[in-house]
C-alpha cells in the first residue's frame, strides 16, 4: 500500500474499517479528537442538541438556519465545498433545478453520471461485454487470462483503484453481483469444505442465491447474529462459529464478509477476516457497501482475502451503457475452486463476460486524440495507435480528487446531522412518553456506522407505518428512499427471553433506507428531513392516498 494512502487511512475513515484489527485498548491522538469533534454534536453547539421537538412541518427551521445548525455542530463541514464545487460543474444535472434529491449512487438508487457524459458519448459506446459459459474452475481462471489487450488496461487501472497487487489476483467480469456470488457457490469445493458462514444484518439477494446453491450441495449455513437495535454482530457467538475445534477436525469452509451494512451502515472490523483466516476459513470480502474512497484505501496488502466482489454495474450513467462486476480470485486459493461438474447446480450460473472495444470508435477518435466517453466511469481510450492506451473511471477520479479526508468528514457530518435530526420529531399532544415519529435501526455514533441510516415511521398511535408507503410516497416528491429488511436479529426487546432468540432470528424487520454518497449535499439531507416530518401530520397517509386516486381520474 503506498503511502499517501496509508497517511490518509490514518487520519480518517469513515466506516471505521481501518482501525488497527489487533488491539481494542489502544485509541490514537487523532481518534480522541475525532470522538472529541462527534461529542459537539451533543453538548448544545447545535440547536438540535438541546432537548427540542419539532410538531409539524411547520416548525421546521428554514434550510439557511438549519445549514447554520451544520456547520456549527461540525465546522470541518466548510472544508469541503470542493465536492459542492465539483457537483456544480460536473454534475449540473443533480442541480436543484432538477428537484431530484440524490442520495445513494453506488446501488440503491439511479445510476450517478456527470453532465458532460449525459450529452457527449451518448450516441456511441467504447466498449461491449459478451458473454461465455464456462463448466469448471481451470477453464474459468483460462478464460481469466485470456483477455483482450483493452482487458488486460481495464484490468490494471481498475485493480490500481483497489489497491490490490496485481500479480496475486485473477480479475473475472461477470454480467452484475449476483452473478459473480453464483459462480463461486457454484465452483467452490463445498465437498471437502462444507462450511458456509455470512454476515449480514438485511437480506441480500445475490448472497441468498449463494446460499441456496450450497444447500442444494449438503451444506448447511450459518450466519452471524445482529443484536437490537444497533444491529451490531454478536461478538462472541460470532467467534465460536468461526473457531475450529481442532481436536474434533472441524472442516472449514466458505466466511463471506462486508465490512459495512449496506443497509443500516454499522461497520465491522478487519479483524474478522484475521480470525477466519487464522482458522482456515477461505475469506470472501464484499465491498458492495463501501464508496469508491474506501475501497481504494481497503487494508487488502494486510488480509490479502481470498475472493473479492466489486461492482461497476450501478456507477455506469447511461441506461444503454455496459455495466459489470468484478470476481477477484487470488491466484494462491484458485485451488478451491475445483468444484467437480456434477456438483454443479445450474451450468447457467457459470456465465462470465469479456470486455472488448469498439475498433472503429477507437480508429476514429484516437486519431485526433479525442475522448469517447460512455458512463459514469468515464472509460477513456487513448493512443491507440502507439499502444500506450489509458483508462480512466471519471466517477472514480473524481472521489481521488476529493480525497478520503474531505469525503469522510462530509458523510460523518450529514449522516449524523440526519440522525439527530430524525430523532428530534415528534408527535404532538401529551403523550407520556413522548412519542417519537422515528425510531432509528442501526448505531448511531460516528466510530460504528457508516453513510447508511435505516429508521421506521410511526403514528401517533405507536402503529408503524409501512416502509413501502414510505418509499413510494417519498417516490413522488423524487427522494430515493427505498425499502430494506433486516434479518438474523438476535433479541429484540429487552423483555425478551433466551428461548425467544432462535424465533427472533427468523423475523424480518422491514425498514426505511437512505444512502450517502459523496456527491450528496446538505440539500438533499434537509428534503429527506423535511418530507419524513409530513408524517406528523396524523392525516398525511390519508390525504396522500386520496390525491393519487384524484390524479389518476383525472388522466
Amino acid at each position: 500500500m503506498s503511502s499517501h494512502f496509508l497517511q490518509e487511512a490514518s487520519e480518517a475513515c469513515f466506516n471505521g474499517c481501518c482501525s488497527s484489527p489487533f488491539s481494542t485498548q489502544s485509541v490514537t491522538k487523532k481518534q480522541k479528537e475525532e470522538e472529541h469533534e462527534f461529542s459537539l454534536i451533543t453538548t448544545g453547539a447545535s440547536f438540535l442538541t438541546r432537548d427540542i421537538k419539532f410538531t409539524s412541518q411547520e416548525s421546521l427551521p428554514s434550510l439557511h438556519t438549519s445549514f447554520y445548525d451544520l456547520i456549527t455542530a461540525f465546522p470541518d463541514y466548510l472544508q469541503t465545498s470542493q465536492a459542492d464545487h465539483l457537483r456544480s460543474t460536473e454534475y449540473q444535472n443533480l442541480s436543484y433545478s432538477s428537484s431530484h434529491v440524490l442520495l445513494d449512487h453506488t446501488g440503491l438508487q439511479q445510476p450517478l453520471f456527470s453532465y458532460s457524459q449525459s450529452i457527449s458519448g451518448s450516441d456511441q459506446c467504447l466498449f461491449t461485454l459478451s458473454c461465455k459459459q464456462v463448466s469448471s474452475g481451470e477453464e474459468l481462471l483460462t478464460f481469466a487470462t485470456e483477455e483482450s489487450r483493452f482487458q488486460t488496461r481495464m484490468r490494471r487501472r481498475i485493480t490500481s483503484f483497489m489497491n490490490l497487487e496485481e500479480s496475486e489476483y485473477h480479475m473475472i467480469l461477470t454480467q452484475d453481483r449476483s452473478s459473480a456470488f453464483k459462480i463461486l457457490a457454484e465452483l467452490y469445493c463445498f465437498k471437502t469444505c462444507p462450511n458456509l458462514l455470512t454476515v449480514y444484518n438485511y437480506e441480500d439477494e445475490a448472497v441468498e442465491e449463494m446460499i441456496r446453491i450450497s444447500e442444494k450441495k449438503g451444506v448447511k449455513p450459518k450466519a452471524a447474529e445482529f443484536s437490537w437495535p444497533s444491529t451490531e454482530i454478536v461478538s462472541e457467538k460470532l467467534k465460536r462459529k468461526i473457531t475450529r475445534n481442532k481436536r474434533r477436525r472441524d472442516k472449514r469452509g466458505l466466511f463471506v464478509f462486508p465490512l459495512q451494512s449496506l443497509v443500516t451502515g454499522a461497520s465491522y472490523s478487519y479483524s474478522w477476516m484475521s480470525l477466519a483466516h487464522e482458522n482456515d476459513w477461505h475469506v470472501l470480502l464484499d465491498t458492495s457497501a463501501l464508496s469508491s474512497k474506501d475501497m481504494e484505501t481497503l487494508g487488502l496488502s494486510l488480509f490479502r482475502p481470498d475472493f473479492l466482489v466489486c461492482s461497476f454495474t450501478e456507477v455506469l450513467g447511461q441506461d444503454d451503457s455496459p455495466g459489470f462486476s468484478c470476481l477477484f480470485v487470488k491466484k494462491s486459493s484458485s485451488q478451491a475452486l475445483s468444484e467437480a461438474p456434477e456438483q454443479i447446480t445450474n451450468p447457467a450460473n457459470l456465465t462470465v463476460v469479456k470486455a472488448e472495444n469498439d475498433e472503429n470508435t477507437l480508429g476514429q477518435s484516437s486519431l485526433d486524440h479525442k475522448v469517447a466517453s460512455t458512463s459514469a466511469t468515464d472509460i477513456v481510450e487513448v493512443d491507440e495507435e502507439v499502444d500506450k492506451g489509458i483508462i480512466e473511471f471519471g466517477g472514480l477520479d473524481h472521489a481521488d480528487s476529493l480525497g478520503l479526508v474531505l469525503i469522510s468528514r462530509r458523510l460523518k457530518s450529514l449522516t449524523l446531522w440526519l440522525v439527530r435530526a430524525l430523532t428530534c420529531l415528534k408527535h404532538p399532544g401529551s403523550h407520556q412518553p413522548e412519542m417519537h415519529l422515528v425510531k432509528i435501526c442501526g448505531p448511531k455514533t460516528r466510530p460504528k456506522r457508516g453513510p447508511s441510516v435505516s429508521f421506521n415511521v410511526f403514528d401517533w398511535q405507536g402503529e408503524k407505518v409501512d416502509p413501502l408507503v414510505v418509499a413510494r410516497l417519498a417516490e413522488r416528491e423524487k427522494i430515493g428512499l427505498r425499502c430494506a429488511y433486516l434479518q438474523k436479529i438476535s433479541r429484540i426487546g429487552k423483555d425478551k427471553k433466551r428461548k425467544d432468540e432462535k424465533q427472533n432470528l427468523r423475523l424480518r424487520v422491514s425498514v426505511v433506507c437512505v444512502r450517502l454518497g459523496f456527491m450528496t449535499n446538505f440539500d438533499d439531507v434537509f428534503r429527506v428531513w423535511g418530507f419524513v416530518s409530513r408524517f406528523l401530520d396524523a392525516d398525511f397517509v390519508e390525504k396522500e392516498k386520496w390525491r393519487k386516486k384524484a390524479l389518476e381520474k383525472s388522466k
